[in-house]
Order: structure tokens, then C-alpha cells, then sequence
């Protein structure tokens, strides 16, 4: 019997795609199903690169449903724009004109939607034999939408009876998930289903913005990952491949990778590729070198620093003011939160980071170091933490690195490589390359 031949890609790393070392965890796979028999809106939520888009394209492929992937640019009528459009309606905006006192506020929040539809005529011909012909019409509906029932109209025009995934979620402002976590309550009683997406970590991030929402939907975390996950992933694709990892190896390399699914995957091809592994192998391979996993982390450290070196950077930076002093003296310079916060999170201990650092102690550390510490107030310290997720965005940090519970009061991290990163760098290093405001404006 000819073996099956796979290529590395298609087996082990990070793919938009499906890798073929893809396991289904009860905790997580079999919670999803069970989701999709329920009439609920879905969340899937998790850090960055933990198997979120994975799990529901595994249960739900893409390509049958309706997918939009948002951007920070997105609003509420952007995104009901896309689901139509997707759905097969031509839509239209209908402008107004507006007299008098009459608000100009719905002023293209009409649209006039085209559907197609089918009609069939049955004739006969000469011999007296009968045929039949199908010809394509449109008929045109007017759909405001700024309601929930409209779209559902829409939608029920065009025969739709897909789910409808939203690709990070986390990417929306503020306001507009606010708007959407009241529109999906609507959304859920009208029988439309919303399969959410988003880089979070805590649970109810949408009923914190809408009440109402609690009991109408399904929260399906894809984190934490096992250990015994993780053997069945290298067994999995090692199948594939044909090749033996040696147990030692896989114990350091799980360690290292810090329950990251995603860095589990980049160590695992990065081995293979030093090992010269680039499809499945004739005959077996055995993999049993620690050095080749030093090689492949140090050169992961080396790709994720790149990155988080430069968001950082541009985090420290904060928003760019023009108004900056030329006094040199301390106390009439700005407060430079931003850059106190990376400052402090380098500082502080590793598990501290893990387990998310409280408002109250990032403000002390922060204020044992700063410049102005007796004017770091605790409107300063809401304004920076409610508005940290929107100057990721506005710096194009994507993933973003960092998120703020309201709820708990904490800074996480929801990015999962940068715990690895930050695990194996030279912090020290890292800060000292990081510009200084201070020493900019001295």
C-alpha cells in the first residue's frame, strides 16, 4: 500500500488554512456543536493564534457561510452591508432629501436591495410535445439599516439560511460593539445567527455592553490548552509526516512554548525544516535533538521580536501631540503613560504578566518611576486603560498585544507568542531600545 504523501505546510504551523495536525478537544470542538444545535449567538474567544478560526472553520467551512472580516474602520451599516451583499443582494443607497425640521440623520441609512428569484413557464410547441423555461427576474425591497428586522427581511429574501461569522471582532471600536450588543438580541429572537470571533480573554465581554444578552448566547473559550493536547497534535501530524519525535524533546519544547497552540506549531515545522523535513519521508525519521529546538526557538524569538519590538515601540509612543514643551525640566513635560506602562510590564515579573496585572499595581508601578508621580490621577489612569484597545488599532497593532478588563480591573496580554517572546528576550535590552520621552525632549 503507497503511503500517502503530505507537505509540511499542510501539516504542522500557522495557516489561514486547516493544518492537517488539526485534533478536536472535547472541552472546545464538542462545546461548539453543542452550540449549533441551541438557537444562541456563538462567541469563540481566546488570545491571539489560539485555534479560534481552526475550530469553526472545522465545524462550519468558510466558504459555505457568510464571513466578514472586520477592520477598525468598520461601522454598524458596514458591516450589514457585507452580510447582504454576501447573501446575493444588490443593495443602493437611497438618498433623501430632507425639509423643514426633519432630521437628515437617516440619510443614506436606506437602501434599496435587488434580489434575484426564479419563475417557470410551461408551453407547449408545434408537435405538441410541452417544454419548460426558467428565466431570472429582480424584485426590489427598501431596507433601513439601522433596524435588525430589515436585515432579517433582507436576509429572508435572499434564501438565507447560512450563519453569518465575524472575524475579529475585537477590531471594532467600542462604541460599535456596544451598538452591535444591542442589535443581536434582535438578531437572536429573528432567528439570524452570528458566529463572533474575538481576541479576549475574559467571559460576557458582549453582555457587559447588553444585559440583556444573558442567556441568548453560547461562550466557547479555546484556551487553555493541555499538554495531552499537544501530544495528540505532534502525533498527529508526525503520522503524516512519517517521522518519531522523541519524548524529551516534545516535553522541552511543550514547556517552551507556553500553552501556545500557535508556537507549538511554528517549533514543531521549524524542526522539521532543520531536519530536512519538507514532505512526508520515504521511510521513518526519528527527531531527537535538543539543538535542533534551539535553533528553531532562537530563530522564533528573533521573528516575534521584529514584531512586538516594533508595537512596543509604537505603544510607548503614545498619540502624537504638538504641543510638546521645550522646557527641559520634568515637571512640564507630559505624563507619557503609555510609554510607563510598557516600561512597567517589562519590569515586572513574568508570572505577574501571566496572571494579568491589576489596575491599582500597575498604577503604583508606574508612579514609583515616574516623573511627575504626584500627578498621576486616577482619571489619567482610566482615560489610558478604556482607550489602550484604540491606540493598538490607531498604531495598526494586529493582534493587538494587550486588552483591558473593566470587569477585573486588569491589563492582559491576549497575544499567546508574547509570552514566548517576552519569556525568552533580554527584557533589559528590549526597554533600552525602546525611545525614552524623556531623554527626546531634554
Amino acid at each position: 500500500m503507497v503511503r500517502p504523501s503530505f507537505k509540511l505546510e499542510n501539516v504542522f504551523g500557522v495557516s489561514k488554512d486547516a493544518v492537517l495536525s488539526y485534533v478536536e478537544r472535547e472541552k472546545v470542538d464538542g462545546l461548539f456543536i453543542e452550540g449549533l444545535k441551541t438557537d444562541r449567538q456563538i462567541i469563540v474567544y481566546g488570545a491571539s493564534k489560539q485555534g479560534k478560526t481552526s475550530l469553526v472553520g472545522k465545524h462550519l467551512p468558510y466558504d459555505e457561510n457568510i464571513v466578514v472580516s472586520l477592520t477598525p474602520k468598520y461601522t454598524l451599516l458596514d458591516i450589514y452591508k457585507t452580510i447582504l451583499r454576501t447573501a446575493g443582494l444588490k443593495i443602493e443607497t437611497v438618498v433623501q432629501n430632507t425639509f423643514g425640521n426633519e432630521s437628515q440623520n437617516s440619510i443614506g441609512a436606506k437602501i434599496k436591495a435587488t434580489f434575484p428569484f426564479f419563475s417557470s413557464e410551461v408551453g407547449a410547441n408545434t408537435q405538441g410535445t410541452t417544454r419548460s423555461s426558467e428565466s431570472t427576474s429582480s424584485k426590489f425591497i427598501e431596507l433601513n439599516l439601522h433596524l435588525p428586522n430589515d436585515i432579517a427581511e433582507g436576509l429572508k429574501h435572499s434564501h438565507n439560511k447560512k450563519h453569518i461569522i465575524l472575524e475579529n471582532f475585537h477590531y471594532l471600536s467600542e462604541e460599535v460593539q456596544q451598538e452591535f450588543a444591542y442589535d443581536l438580541r434582535s438578531f437572536q429572537e429573528l432567528g439570524v445567527r452570528f458566529i463572533i470571533l474575538g481576541v479576549w480573554r475574559e467571559k460576557n465581554r458582549l453582555i457587559q455592553f447588553n444585559g440583556d444578552l444573558l442567556d441568548r448566547l453560547f461562550e466557547i473559550p479555546v484556551e487553555p490548552w493541555e499538554k495531552s493536547d499537544f501530544k495528540k497534535v505532534a502525533a498527529l501530524g508526525a503520522g503524516k509526516l512519517n517521522i518519531a519525535f522523541d519524548p524529551t524533546l516534545l516535553d522541552t519544547l511543550f514547556d517552551d512554548a507556553f500553552d501556545s497552540i500557535g508556537v507549538v506549531q511554528e517549533l514543531l515545522k521549524g524542526i522539521c525544516e532543520k531536519s530536512n523535513i519538507s514532505k512526508t519521508s520515504d521511510s521513518e525519521v526519528s527527531i531527537f535533538s535538543l539543538e535542533l529546538l534551539n535553533e528553531a526557538k532562537a530563530e522564533k524569538v528573533q521573528s516575534y521580536q521584529a514584531r512586538h519590538l516594533r508595537a512596543l515601540e509604537a505603544i510607548a509612543e503614545g498619540r502624537k501631540t504638538t504641543n510638546n514643551p521645550k522646557s527641559d525640566d520634568p515637571k512640564q513635560m507630559p505624563l507619557y503613560l503609555p510609554y510607563y506602562t510598557v516600561k512597567s510590564f517589562l519590569e515586572f515579573d513574568f508570572n505577574d504578566v501571566v496572571e494579568g496585572i491589576k489596575r491599582n499595581k500597575l498604577e503604583l508601578k508606574i508612579k514609583s518611576s515616574h516623573h511627575r508621580s504626584e500627578d498621576v490621577r486616577a482619571g489619567d489612569m482610566s482615560n489610558l486603560l478604556y482607550n489602550f484597545a484604540k491606540l493598538q488599532s490607531e498604531k495598526n497593532i494586529s493582534p493587538p498585544i494587550f486588552d483591558y478588563d473593566k470587569t477585573t480591573q486588569t491589563l492582559r496580554v491576549i497575544d499567546s507568542t508574547f509570552y514566548f517572546f517576552l519569556r525568552n528576550c533580554n527584557r533589559s535590552d528590549i526597554l533600552s531600545s525602546i525611545p525614552n520621552p524623556l531623554q527626546r525632549n531634554v
